[in-house]
């Protein structure tokens, strides 16, 4: 085994080494140096334990790097759909070191050390291919116990005398109101709130009437944790996409979590 340090240097040491133990180790003579019975009965289990040192290290730098891959994604679709399935990928890709960076705007690529996106809005980026991976859709919920018959008779404009609170645009209710044929809704009474577990946890809460995109609470309604008044969805022309540079030279990596992802969102569990 190579020390890689000079003759001068081991001797320093072997002195210290005596000094320490309180006996010689080694017989300095003109023509040679020879171990002393100390010496030897030190020798061999050392030389092993260096010997077993250097294949241990040698075996640990011969492992193969693993590549990194950070994705940038919407903290609620993380929870609701990614972090469900994820598993999937990291167990078929043990060589594959996975970040998942939660954030709600899409990555500054030339600032931030990103592979890809996965982010709520209309795709149109400057820089950035986007394919949608989720249908962003905006329905209605509330909490079963919110929702008084009487409301379900009277139809969709009686939402507009309920509290109603929305996360993304100030037109989405208005929007809505238009799907579901109400007319005169243009200005509506709604609270913004500017986080979707927040706006969840206000409608499961049964505090009012919550637009959320129907595809991550769709969970939430089969187990009638959730319940939608009316059968009535809107596009707004959001959706969530899963986006990276365009002309981007992608890290193999990127482009198998990539496949993945996109084989996911259509296989049969792709709904949440």
């Amino acid at each position: 085994m190579e020390l890689g340090v000079t003759q001068a240097a081991i001797s320093r040491q072997i002195k210290a080494l005596e000094e320490v133990l309180g006996v010689p180790l080694i017989v300095r003579r003109p023509g040679g140096n020879d171990l002393t019975e100390a010496g030897r009965a030190l020798y061999t289990p050392l030389c092993d334990s260096l010997n077993r040192i250097e294949e241990a290290v040698r075996s640990v730098s011969a492992w193969p790097a693993r590549a990194m891959l950070t994705v940038s994604v919407a903290p609620f679709f993380s929870s609701v759909w990614l972090t469900p399935r994820v598993m999937g990928f990291i167990g078929a890709n043990p060589d594959i070191d996975l970040r998942l960076h939660h954030s709600y705007a899409p990555p500054d690529y030339a600032r931030e050390r990103v592979d890809l996106g996965i982010n709520w809005g209309n795709g149109q980026w400057p820089g950035v291919e986007a394919v949608k991976v989720m249908d962003g859709g905006l329905t209605v919920v509330a909490a079963p116990g919110r929702v008084d018959p009487a409301l379900l008779r009277n139809g969709p404009g009686a939402l507009m005398s309920e509290r109603l609170f929305y996360e993304f645009a100030p037109g989405d209710w208005t929007r809505w109101f238009e799907e579901a044929g109400v007319a005169g809704a243009e200005g509506c009474a709604a609270t913004r709130i500017d986080d979707t577990h927040a706006l969840r946890r206000i409608a499961l809460n049964g505090d009012g009437f919550a637009l959320l995109c129907h595809d991550l609470v769709a969970e939430d309604l089969e187990c009638g944790r959730l319940v939608r008044p009316f059968p009535v969805t809107v596009d707004t022309g959001a959706h969530y996409f899963l986006n990276f540079p365009v002309r981007a030279d992608l890290s193999g990596a990127a482009k198998r979590f990539r496949t993945w992802l996109l084989k996911e969102r259509t296989g049969p569990a792709a709904r949440a």
